[in-house]
């Protein structure tokens, strides 16, 4: 396989995947044409409106990463090809997922299973940067060994947070929600704002 029928392969993946996650979004029944009955549909939807939200913008988070490491891979191996497969796979539960939990906000067993996810898409993702840029020729090594391992330091932190989350939901619920909202913002936004500032 080419890399650009890898990367038509996993942006088709990735589309589906967010098609998908917009199809648990049902249309609510109005008992009546009142202004009451709009809002407490609003209300019933809401948990599932902003479980689609967020999963939105974290799938979003896994393309743009995945197409950052891609866009400078100059060929491909089989063992490229399944690790990205393995990205795919983690990331097609998403939808699964986010509508599980819209209906069981609080079940800590439903709820354990997001971070977990992040943490085995987020292992593969990786996984898929190191076998490319550390350890194969398969993309340009310009990066210096200090820059490489504050990646893997960083990347390490991910999974350590995303799985004592997951293991937080049988203490506390709203812990593992709130850490799930908070943890992308708390590593894309110090990476934007660190290229901004270059």
């Amino acid at each position: 396989m080419t890399k650009t029928r890898l990367e038509a392969f996993s942006d088709g993946m990735f589309a589906i995947i967010l098609t998908i996650l917009v199809l648990e979004l049902h249309v609510p029944e109005l008992e009546s044409s009142s202004f009451e009955a709009f809002r407490i549909a609003m209300l019933q939807l809401a948990p599932k409106f902003f479980a689609f939200l967020f999963s939105f913008f974290i799938i979003a988070i896994f393309w743009i990463n995945h197409h950052a490491i891609i866009h400078h891979i100059h060929k491909v191996d089989t063992k490229l090809l399944w690790l990205n497969i393995g990205l795919l796979f983690f990331s097609s539960l998403f939808p699964f997922i986010t509508a599980f939990i819209g209906d069981y906000m609080m079940n800590p067993f439903v709820v354990a299973l997001y971070p977990l996810n992040m943490a085995l898409s987020s292992v593969m993702i990786n996984a898929l940067w190191k076998y490319a840029y550390v350890d194969t020729d398969l993309a340009p090594n310009t990066l210096t060994d200090e820059e490489k391992r504050q990646h893997i330091k960083r990347d390490n932190m991910a999974l350590v947070i995303n799985l004592a989350a997951a293991a937080l939901a049988f203490v506390w619920v709203p812990i593992t929600l709130a850490q799930i909202v908070i943890m992308p913002f708390a590593f894309v936004v110090p990476e934007l704002l660190a290229k901004k500032g270059k």
